[in-house]
């Protein structure tokens, strides 16, 4: 308990809310935990270097923060390179490295991190009463990366939600995610992992994933990256399971797609290793390429920074730019909402991004606060 004590302490006095009597005690310990001396000092750099950086100040949070998880993850896993879904974190540094995560993410803005008192349903969310509920939020424009208790891993893109337990002291490890994320799990074969969303549960030991399932959209995506992964729907635990492999993605469609044909087709996937499957009224796998990198997928591209689109109307783009620029869209003709576009946004702000679009398309756009009003030429 004595190291997680003294991260505790440490990530209050780099937040400046610890008392006189919580800094005494953090010295004291540190004069009996000598060897917890090296972490909270390599941390203590890379927090004030992010401070003192000019494209590092408070009004930039988002870029601290990642400052500082990136450089984490580069000295703990010896990778130099932008945040890799594959690359494992060595379990020692897990401790700090989720207090120092955990704190960060407490001061992004647009980034909401609860601790909601186990007065929910448990039947409803299938979380134990006896724990704490967490919900991270990560609202419009922003993104978020944590570590769960067990050290896994989670990247969370704009406008979610992901709810875990303060602990997985159970014999299984659960999340409930709204929205998108990125998950490396961390393996163990005693405890499997779930994520949980409105249409669809997926088990998984240790592996890396992304799972895509926003309310208002009719689709819930999973893509596997690494491992194995199985998938059933809600409320069926009786039905066949799908198991994914690597370069997999299943689409689940939430429309009621009831019968006997679905269940039949259901079963005919849980034997598919391979091949799309077509005509699914809720279910159907697709093969993808295994010569694209993850940063240029268009899948898991997102974590890398990058807002990939592959033959996207404007509509469907519109969407997803509304989330990533936290901006909302209004169409004025139908005709230049049905126009096709295939590309990447990367460092662009919305004007920019905008700008790009009309290189290969005709429109005009106009922006009041937060409103994109596009309309023809």
């Amino acid at each position: 308990m004595t190291p997680e004590r003294i991260n505790e302490l440490y990530a209050r006095k780099l937040s400046g809310e610890a008392s006189t009597g919580e800094l005494a005690e953090l010295e004291a310990l540190l004069k009996d935990h000598p060897d917890e001396q090296f972490f909270q000092e390599m941390f203590t750099g890379w927090w004030q270097s992010g401070k003192n950086h000019p494209m590092q100040q408070l009004e930039d949070k988002d870029r601290h923060f990642d400052f500082i998880l990136k450089n984490a993850g580069a000295a703990m896993s010896g990778d130099s390179d932008a945040p890799a879904p594959s690359t494992p974190l060595q379990k020692r540094s897990l401790t700090v490295y989720y207090y120092i995560g955990a704190l960060a993410a407490a001061v992004i803005a647009g980034i909401v991190f609860f601790n909601i008192p186990a007065l929910i349903d448990a039947a409803q969310d299938g979380f134990q009463r006896s724990a704490g509920l967490n919900e991270v939020v990560t609202r419009k424009g922003t993104k978020s990366k944590l570590l769960l208790p067990d050290g896994t891993k989670v990247w969370l893109n704009s406008d979610s939600r992901l709810y875990y337990a303060d602990n997985f002291s159970g014999t299984q490890r659960e999340v409930r995610l709204e929205g998108e994320a990125f998950f490396d799990v961390v393996k163990d074969s005693k405890r499997p992992f779930i994520v949980k969303t409105s249409g669809i549960k997926i088990r998984v030991l240790g592996t890396a994933f992304n799972v895509k399932s926003y309310p208002l959209e009719p689709t819930i995506e999973a893509t596997l990256v690494r491992g194995l992964i199985e998938v059933e729907k809600n409320n069926q635990p009786t039905a066949p399971k799908i198991k994914l492999h690597p370069n997999e993605k299943l689409v689940f469609n939430k429309a009621d797609g009831s019968g006997s044909k679905t269940d039949k087709t259901v079963k005919d996937i849980a034997s598919l290793k391979t091949a799309t499957v077509q005509a699914l009224p809720r279910i159907s796998i697709t093969t993808l390429s295994e010569n694209v990198t993850d940063s240029s997928r268009m899948e898991t591209s997102w974590v890398f920074g990058k807002l990939l689109f592959e033959g996207d109307t404007f509509r469907e783009l519109a969407a997803k730019m509304e989330r990533w620029f936290n901006v909302r869209i209004i169409f004025k003709s139908n005709r230049v909402a049905n126009y096709r576009f295939r590309g990447v946004f990367e460092n662009e702000n919305i004007v920019e991004a905008l700008q790009a679009l009309q290189l290969t398309a005709s429109f005009h756009f106009k922006i009041i606060g937060n409103d994109v009003y596009v309309d023809r030429k």
